[in-house]
Parts: structure tokens; C-alpha cells; sequence
């Protein structure tokens, strides 16, 4: 049997794949893959990411199935058979690493000694990491800190030298296939998560994916208010849907803000600061000198200034939240 596990990492087209993975169910089920259905929550194992790694952070919302229960239907769905694949997916595995608790977990589910144990992971260079990242977590997570204070917070999460280490302990360097997420910029990441995982394109519809739900930066500082608001975090991102609306809605307009955080030397410095890890990472693993193409010369500075959430733009977000809680 061979054990599939996709640990993102966070912000590297994981929805994605899962949502690619959840609708080919039956193709894959024909190439002796199954995806298995453990409490698929926005096509990803979530849940089960969450219990392996102790419990639900404050930004998500919990269901009631136990960590058991979810291992009986990974046990129930191996059992089912037809299949010498098993293929688990979520970006959260990365965020709350348990690799050996998630070994006893595909044990009492049937793997045995002998059974190949593959982990999948896609990085990202960590400057676009950072500023994706961020915008999530404002966005869907009640994040209210800057963009500044929040790189310093969240720096660890980017040193894939150090999250990878627990996986390499428990499972073998062997076993974890790292992907370029950045080098895709212009290509389709399920396209290539079938190749990492040795799957022909051809019996698979790759339809396109719908554009990144991000929010533009003046909007962003809109929700950030939000966030210091004393309300729970499903109710601070009641509104994101709707503002992610307006992004797209007014992009390329002069209505809102969306000056880069990153200038390009402040990516540069940002990349460098992991130099030792990404230097170490695509040594060992990808048998190469560096980890991720160099920042380019050619990107434009940032502008210095911005004039930021104006009354204006206030009114403008708040008129467009009446108009579609209304409609």
C-alpha cells in the first residue's frame, strides 16, 4: 500500500488540489487512488489535521467527530479496498505537524511495515509566502496586527528547514517530495501535484481554477478594524466574501489602494533572512544550490507613501456591504 500525505504548505494552491481531488474521486478511484471521505470540509482532511495536532485553533470552526471516530472511517474507507493508494490532503498537517502521532493514525488504518509512506509539500519563496499569508490571516483568521509585526511573528512558519524536520525524522528524507510552488507562477498546480505523485494527466479534467480570493490592501485594512473588534472570529469574517467581491470588482480602478507591502529589496532582504535553511533544504532534498529563483532586479520599488483608509473608501466598503446584505 502506498500512503499519500499533502501537507501544503499554507498559500501553495492547496484548495486547489483539494478541490481537484474531491471532484476526480472516480477517475481516481481508477488509478487505484482513493481520496477517502474523513470529514472532507472544503474538499481537504482539515479536521483531521486539526485533532492530530490537539485540537481546533481559535479561527476555526469544530465538528464533533473525534480524533477516533475519524481514524474508524480512514480505517472503514482502507478496508473498502480497490485501491493501493490512500491520499490525505490538508495545508493544516503543516501547521500543526504531529508526524508521529499521524503514523500511529495510518497504522490503526491498516499500514503496514512495508508500505511506502509519501509526504508532498510545495514551497513557496518566502517573500510572496509572507504577503499571501498575511492576507489570510486578516482575511479569514482575525489577524489584526500589521503587516511588519505579523512577518516577525509568523517568520518560523517560512523556515521549511525546521518544519521539514520532523517529517524527514519520522518518515525519511526518501519520503518527502518537495515541489517549487513559486516556479508555477504561470502554470497549474494540479497538473503538477499528478505528476509528483505519478499520475498521468490524461483521464483528468483540469477545468480553470477559479482567481486567487484575495483582498486589496486598503480593503484589508478595512477588515483588520473589524478584527479589533471583541467579536468571535467566525463573526469578524462574516464579510469577507463580499469584500472579496469588491477587490475583484474594482480591480484595476483608482478607487482603492493596492501599493505592494514589499519593495523589491525589502523581498530580497526577506528571502536572505532564510538563506542558511533554503540553502540546506535544496541540498539535501533537491540535490541542488538554491532552494528558489532570485528575486528580480527588474521589480519596481514600492512607493514610499500611501494615503491609506480614507473616509471615502470607508463609505465606499460600507455602502457596498449594505448594498449586498440587502440584495
Amino acid at each position: 500500500m502506498h500512503w499519500i500525505v499533502h501537507i501544503g504548505a499554507p498559500k501553495t494552491g492547496s484548495t486547489a488540489i483539494q478541490r481537484f481531488l474531491f471532484e476526480n474521486r472516480e477517475p481516481l478511484l481508477a488509478c487505484g487512488v482513493r481520496y477517502p471521505d474523513v470529514s472532507l470540509r472544503g474538499y481537504g482532511h482539515h479536521d483531521l489535521a486539526f485533532l492530530l495536532g490537539g485540537g481546533y485553533p481559535v479561527w476555526a470552526t469544530p465538528q464533533d467527530r473525534t480524533l477516533a471516530e475519524l481514524g474508524a472511517a480512514l480505517r472503514d474507507a482502507v478496508r473498502a479496498g480497490g485501491t493501493d493508494t490512500v491520499l490525505l490532503s490538508s495545508e493544516n498537517f503543516y501547521l500543526y505537524p504531529e508526524p508521529a502521532t499521524l503514523r500511529g493514525l495510518l497504522r490503526s488504518a491498516g499500514m503496514e511495515a512495508d508500505d511506502r509512506v509519501s509526504i508532498v509539500c510545495y514551497l513557496r519563496r518566502q517573500d510572496e509566502a509572507h504577503v499571501s499569508w498575511y492576507n489570510q490571516t486578516v482575511k479569514a483568521q482575525g489577524n489584526s496586527a500589521g503587516f511588519e509585526a505579523s512577518v516577525r511573528r509568523d517568520h518560523g512558519l517560512w523556515d521549511y528547514a525546521e518544519r521539514l524536520k520532523p517529517w524527514q525524522a519520522e518518515f525519511g528524507t526518501s519520503a518527502l517530495i518537495l515541489r517549487d510552488y513559486t516556479a508555477l507562477a504561470s502554470g497549474d498546480v494540479r497538473g503538477d501535484f499528478l505528476t509528483a505523485i505519478g499520475l498521468p494527466h490524461a483521464p483528468f479534467a483540469l477545468p480553470p481554477v477559479r482567481p486567487n480570493e484575495r483582498i486589496n490592501r486598503d480593503i484589508l485594512d478595512f477588515q483588520r478594524l473589524l478584527n479589533r473588534l471583541p467579536l468571535k472570529v467566525a463573526q469578524k469574517r462574516r464579510y469577507h466574501k463580499h469584500l472579496i467581491a469588491l477587490t475583484a470588482a474594482t480591480a484595476g480602478d483608482t478607487v482603492f489602494d493596492d501599493t505592494p507591502f514589499l519593495s523589491a529589496s525589502q523581498r530580497a532582504a526577506l528571502v536572505d533572512s532564510y538563506a542558511q535553511g533554503n540553502a540546506s533544504v535544496a541540498r539535501i532534498f533537491l540535490d541542488r544550490e538554491d532552494l528558489f529563483a532570485p528575486v528580480s532586479v527588474e521589480d519596481n520599488e514600492a512607493p514610499s507613501a500611501r494615503r491609506g483608509l480614507t473616509p471615502a473608501k470607508l463609505a465606499f466598503i460600507v455602502r457596498w456591504l449594505i448594498a449586498h446584505r440587502l440584495s
